[in-house]
Order: C-alpha cells, then structure tokens, then sequence
C-alpha cells in the first residue's frame, strides 16, 4: 500500500487535536503557544501507523493559510463539527478548500456528544447531511464520536481502516517534488525540511535543487515516520536531511526537487472555479493571496472569458504573481480575497510558464481548453503551439504534462507519428516544436528573404543574423538556426558562409548598369596586384549604384573581395598565384618585400593577398616568410 495522509479539518475549538490523540495517543499541538492558548495554530503530525500519516490543520481563521498547506497533500479528510455547535463559519470554508483541492475521500466525526443529549444529535446530523450535499463528502459515514469518554472512537478507527484500503495509490509524475512545509535544524546534522512527496521519489546522495532560490543540494540522510530510510517515495511524509543550504534560506512554501525539470513562475494558466457560497463575485484584476500548496503569494486574477465571474461559476484565467510562484501542470490551488481575507475559489493549473494573454481572445482560450484535454498528446499539442517560435526539452514537456520523462518520450513519439513534432538537435540534447509552427517560421524566412532580394536586386543576399531581424517576429535562436539549416538541406536556400539567399534569386543589370560593371572589370584588371579600391572605383563612377554592383560582381564571380576590402580580378589573382608558385618551387621561400617586387605591387596590396592565398591553402606562413604547401604544389 502506498503512504496515506489523512488530514483533518474543521471550525476551531471542535476538538480535532483532542479527536486526533484519542484515535493515536500523539499530541499534535506542539508549540508552546498551541499548548497555552489551546488553539492549532501550525501543522502538527501524527504518524499513527506503517504508511499512515495524520495532518492536524488549524481551525481558526487567522489560520486558513496553514491549514491549507496541510490540505495540499491530503487522501482522507477526516472532517470534524463539533456537536454542540453544528456547522460554522470555518466549517463551510473548510468544506470549500477540500472540494476546490479535489480531496477525493472523507469521515465526519461529530464530536463532542457528551456534551448534548441524542436528539441534538440527530438535529445536527441533519444539517450535516445539508450542508455536504453536492461535495465529495455527500455520501460520506457521519460518526458520533468522543474523546472524552472515548465513545465511538473504535467505530471511527474501523472506518478510516476502510477508507485507507480504498485509497488508489497516487499517480507518479516520475520526476521528484516535494513541497516544503517546516525547515529547521538538527545538531550534528544540520537544516532538515519535512513535506509530502508529491512525485517521484528521493534517496540518500541524490542531488536536488531547493527553489525559487535555485540554490543545489545534496541528501544527506531520509526518514519516513521517525525511521532511517534510503528512499522515499510518491505520497510519503518525509523528512529529509540536506546539505548545501542554511535553514534561514529556506521557507515554507519553497519546493525542493529534481534538478532541470521545475522553475519559478509569475504567471500560471488556470481552470478557476468560484465557490457556490462564496459572499462575492471574482472580478477581473481582482487581488488575492493565492495558495500554491504550502506557498502562499500575492497575485491578480486575470479572466480570460469575462469581466466578471460569479459564485459557483467557472472559467478560464491567467494568475499575474507578485512574487516567485512554483507550480506544475495538474496542482490544485486556493484562492482568498486580499481583503478582507476569505476563501472565494481556486482550481487547478493549467500551465505553470505561459505568455501574458490577451484578455476576450477566442484563439487564447481555444488554446487554453486543449490543455484541459485527456489525451496528454491533445495536450502537448496544444503546448507546443502556444509557445510559438520556440522550443522545448524532452524534461520540460515531462514537467508541462506532469509525466516522468519517459512518459513524456512516449508522447513525443506518438505525436510525431501524427506529424505534429519537429525534432532538431541543439545544445547536446533535442529540442521539440510543434511541426506547424516550425513549417510557419520557414516561410516566414523564405518571404523576408524574397522581400530583400526585391528590394536589393544585385545584393548576392543577407547574413543570418540580418534576415533573423528582419522577420519581425520573435523567434528562439536555435528554433530559427534549425529552420534555415532545413531550409538548405530542402534546396530552397543557399548559404555561402554566413550569407543567405533563395536559390531561385538571379541577380539581373540593367543595360547601363552593365556598362558600369564592364568598365569596373576593367579597371580591375588595369590596375593588376594594386587595383583601385571601393572608394576609387566609386569617385570615377558616380551617379552609379557602384557598391551594389559589385555586391553583384562578387556574388556571380567576377570579382574577389579580400577580407581587407579590396577587389580583385579573377583572372590577375590567378597571374599573381601562378608566378608565386613558380617562385617558390624555385627559391623554397619567400618575404613580403620578393612578392611586393615579384608581382608589382606596394605593401598595402601584398600582406591581404599573401593571406588570401593562405587561406586557400596554396601558401603557409613561418615567420616572416611563406612556403608553399603541398596542395600549392
């Protein structure tokens, strides 16, 4: 059987501790001022059996926030009203906080009933059974109980024994989570954080990660139940030993985990539900403390469908945090006006890293209703398209569908069968994005290039980086490298070093631009190893577009452009190699200053075509001098 956690909840004062150490003999309220004041007001835990873990949850209002924490993780909830009081206020807001965080069993323990004779009793039961109707408690066994005189306790004790049995062992993201609800020191040890193991599981020298401080940590030791463990799994109460980190750095709320598959969040996409009861409606931009599990933040709602959503309706919203948020797709959460603070809806996650949405957008909540789908491909699919022009890892989508990764492999495979994944290597690991979306950013890259070639129609073509720009739209780096790199291999681009141009673009002059063309050619071979330069050729032929033109020389071959800038005939450059080379085979090597005198030249022409050559492998430099090679040979 997996690890239960039962957790109680309930209007203060309705004797949940005393409920609690009658069913164990623990003591849950232990700090001194739970102790002195007789009220819950932290988490207290009760490990009563192998694999059975009891939460005691405060009652009073101040409280809510803590008890929520202690909900989060909940099988059973053991639901406690107090007989000589009947349902109040902290009852029905408990009742709310279990339905919103889908807790899926419960007991009612009617407690107290020494207090009041047996037709109070059943008055009570009866609004019970009211109040619960239409929850997951409204089948739920009401049990008279006291602590007391111990009536009932055994009764209670045989149906949470069935409840327990009942309990369906909890689904395994695979990928280890576990929320921190305490954090404190232990002499000889060091900082322990207790919390439940909500997926994956954890074992003594693993590494994990301690967020949203992002601070590495390593396991020193594990308990479950006050024993030494190697290993905790999936829906344990454990306290966990680590290393790495003081225990002023960490806080309630903070989540420690699996390295590479969880970040902090500003923004989480949502199902939110209001509550039937709630005394008002949730407005958009409303603020509220939004609970994460045992995290508790600041945050706006932001209602994607309307301006306004009643009690006990729902829909779609973006929550904008305040302050780091850590969530995955699946969590359930709470959420409580800012003021005056009382429990008006919550839901589940739906995204835990979208983009900011446009509000009344039929595209925005189309997307967001594909997350709500079954089929995790359905899912994927959708997450995919709604990051646009960028990508994501095999560990991300295990995390966006709340799978392990191999799960996650499983559902990448099998939308890719369906055409829906294009999968490219980059940073030592694959990269995924949505085939759609990918085959939407090539013709985008095609369409900027066309629009340059037409309005540069004797420019050979753009550098990567230029026509990255001038797409307009933002697009992740690797996604957009990928995409130009298949364009290539596909023959509809041609890349000439960091140079792009579309295969069918041919540079055309027109009738005078030919001349000029012929007339720079020319020039160039008049001018021999010391032709003019750009700004030369441009001065004698003014009124003439002379650096496009001989862009558009270089770019079908009648020219050369060293890396210095300066221009060269094809036909002397190939004079200049064959008397260098004839040189060479003669004399072995040859200085600056023979080359200058060899081919008539001056210094400021020799060193750029002494490296040119170089460079195309004819000639090697030592020293001062070069030799030829013997691919030159």
């Amino acid at each position: 059987m997996s690890h239960v956690i039962i957790g109680t909840a309930g209007h203060i004062d309705h004797g949940k501790t005393a409920l609690v150490r009658a069913l164990t003999g623990i003591e849950t309220d232990t700090l001194p001022e739970e102790r002195a004041r007789g009220v819950t007001i932290d988490i207290g835990f009760a490990y009563w059996r192998d694999e059975v873990t009891i939460i005691d949850v405060p009652g009073h209002e101040r409280f809510v926030k803590n008890m929520v924490t202690g909900v989060c993780s909940v099988d059973i909830a053991l639901f406690v009203i107090a007989a000589d009081d009947g349902p109040m206020p902290q009852t029905r807001e408990h009742l709310g906080i279990l339905n919103l965080l889908d807790v899926g069993r419960g007991v009612i323990a009617l407690t107290k009933t020494d207090l009041v004779d047996p037709d109070w009793i059943e008055l009570v039961t009866e609004d019970i059974t009211d109040l619960v109707d239409g929850t997951f408690l409204k089948d739920a066994p009401i049990v008279p109980v006291s602590s007391e005189t111990g009536e009932g306790i055994d009764a209670l004790r045989d149906l949470l024994d069935t409840e327990i049995a009942q309990v369906e062992t909890r689904p395994d993201r695979g990928v280890f989570r576990l929320p921190i609800d305490r954090a404190f020191t232990v002499r000889g040890f060091g900082t322990v954080v207790t919390g439940t193991v909500i997926s994956g599981s954890v074992t003594t020298k693993d590494e994990a990660v301690l967020l949203p401080s992002g601070k590495s940590v390593r396991v020193r030791g594990l308990q479950t139940h006050g024993h030494d463990v190697e290993t905790a799994h999936v829906g344990a109460r454990a306290a966990v030993n680590v290393t790495g980190v003081e225990v002023e750095d960490v806080a309630r709320g903070d989540l420690l985990c699996e390295p590479g598959y969880f970040d902090t969040t500003y923004m989480i996409d949502v199902r939110l539900f209001a509550l039937s009861d709630s005394p008002v409606p949730i407005k958009n931009r409303s603020r509220v403390h939004l609970h994460l599990g045992p995290r508790d933040v600041l945050a706006r709602v932001v209602l994607l469908e309307s301006d306004e959503l009643a009690p006990g309706g729902s829909e779609l919203a973006q929550l904008r945090l305040e302050e780091p948020g850590i969530a995955a797709k699946g969590d359930r959460f709470v959420i409580r006006r800012f003021s005056p603070v009382v429990t008006v809806g919550g839901g589940i996650v739906l995204d835990a890293d979208p983009r900011k949405h446009a509000r009344l957008k039929a595209d925005v909540i189309e997307s967001l209703k594909c997350l709500e789908h079954d089929d995790p491909a359905e899912v994927l699919d959708a997450r995919l398209r709604s990051v646009g022009w960028a990508s994501v890892s095999s560990a991300q989508i295990a995390s966006d569908l709340a799978v392990s990764e191999d799960e996650a492999k499983q559902v990448v495979t099998s939308l890719k069968e369906r055409g829906g994944v294009h999968v490219f290597p980059s940073g030592g690991g694959d990269r995924f994005v949505h085939q759609g979306v990918f085959d939407s950013l090539k013709q985008a890259t095609l369409g900027a290039t066309s629009l340059y070639h037409s309005e540069h129609p004797l420019s050979g073509g753009l550098r990567r980086r230029e026509l990255k720009d001038r797409i307009g739209k933002y697009s992740e780096d690797a996604v957009y490298q990928a995409a130009v790199d298949e364009l290539i291999r596909e023959g509809l681009l041609v890349g000439e070093g960091a140079v792009l141009r579309r295969t069918d673009h041919r540079i055309e002059l027109s009738g005078s631009q030919a001349e000029v063309r012929d007339q720079i050619l020319a020039d160039l071979v008049g001018g021999g190893a010391a032709p003019p330069d750009l700004a030369e050729l441009t001065s004698k032929h003014a009124g003439s577009p002379v650096g496009d033109i001989v862009e558009a020389m270089r770019t079908v071959g009648d020219l050369v452009r060293l890396d210095d800038g300066l221009l060269f005939a094809p036909q002397v450059l190939a004079d200049v190699e064959s008397k260098m080379v004839s040189f060479l085979k003669v004399r072995g090597e040859m200085g600056v200053g023979d080359f200058r005198d060899l081919v008539g030249t001056t210094r400021k022409y020799a060193v750029p075509l002494l490296n040119y050559f170089d460079g195309l492998g004819v000639t090697e430099r030592q020293g001062d001098v070069r030799v030829l090679l013997a691919a030159g040979e």
